[in-house]
């Protein structure tokens, strides 16, 4: 997969909360931690599952997100993360891609 190529794939957040993960950030450029990997998702174990995102989205606006349209929120700021990392040729911060999207787009 070459660097500036979106990933396209779509997670099920709500399957992997159940299983104690979340999607945290994804990244554009490829990286010698795990350079052969497919996906760009870093994924880490949770604890919160239940609230998890909800509380991610508050931190970074400050605002309650609705639990039904949190998931897609998340994979739109995921995707908007890309295309500014994409235009700039670096990958940027997932709290700058979060504010830059809701600048945007709000909520």
């Amino acid at each position: 997969m070459e660097k500036n190529e979106a990933v396209n794939e779509q997670i099920n957040f709500e399957n992997l909360l159940k299983n104690g993960y979340a999607v945290i950030d994804t990244r554009f450029m490829q990286y010698e931690v795990c350079p052969n990997s497919a996906s760009k998702y870093v994924i880490i174990k949770v604890s919160n599952r239940d609230t998890f995102y909800q509380e991610m989205m508050k931190q970074y606006f400050g605002l309650e997100v609705k639990e039904k349209d949190i998931y897609t929120l998340w994979q739109n700021i995921l995707d908007h993360k890309l295309k500014m990392s994409s235009v700039l040729g670096r990958d940027v911060s997932i709290k700058v891609a979060a504010l830059d999207y809701f600048n945007i787009y709000g909520l």
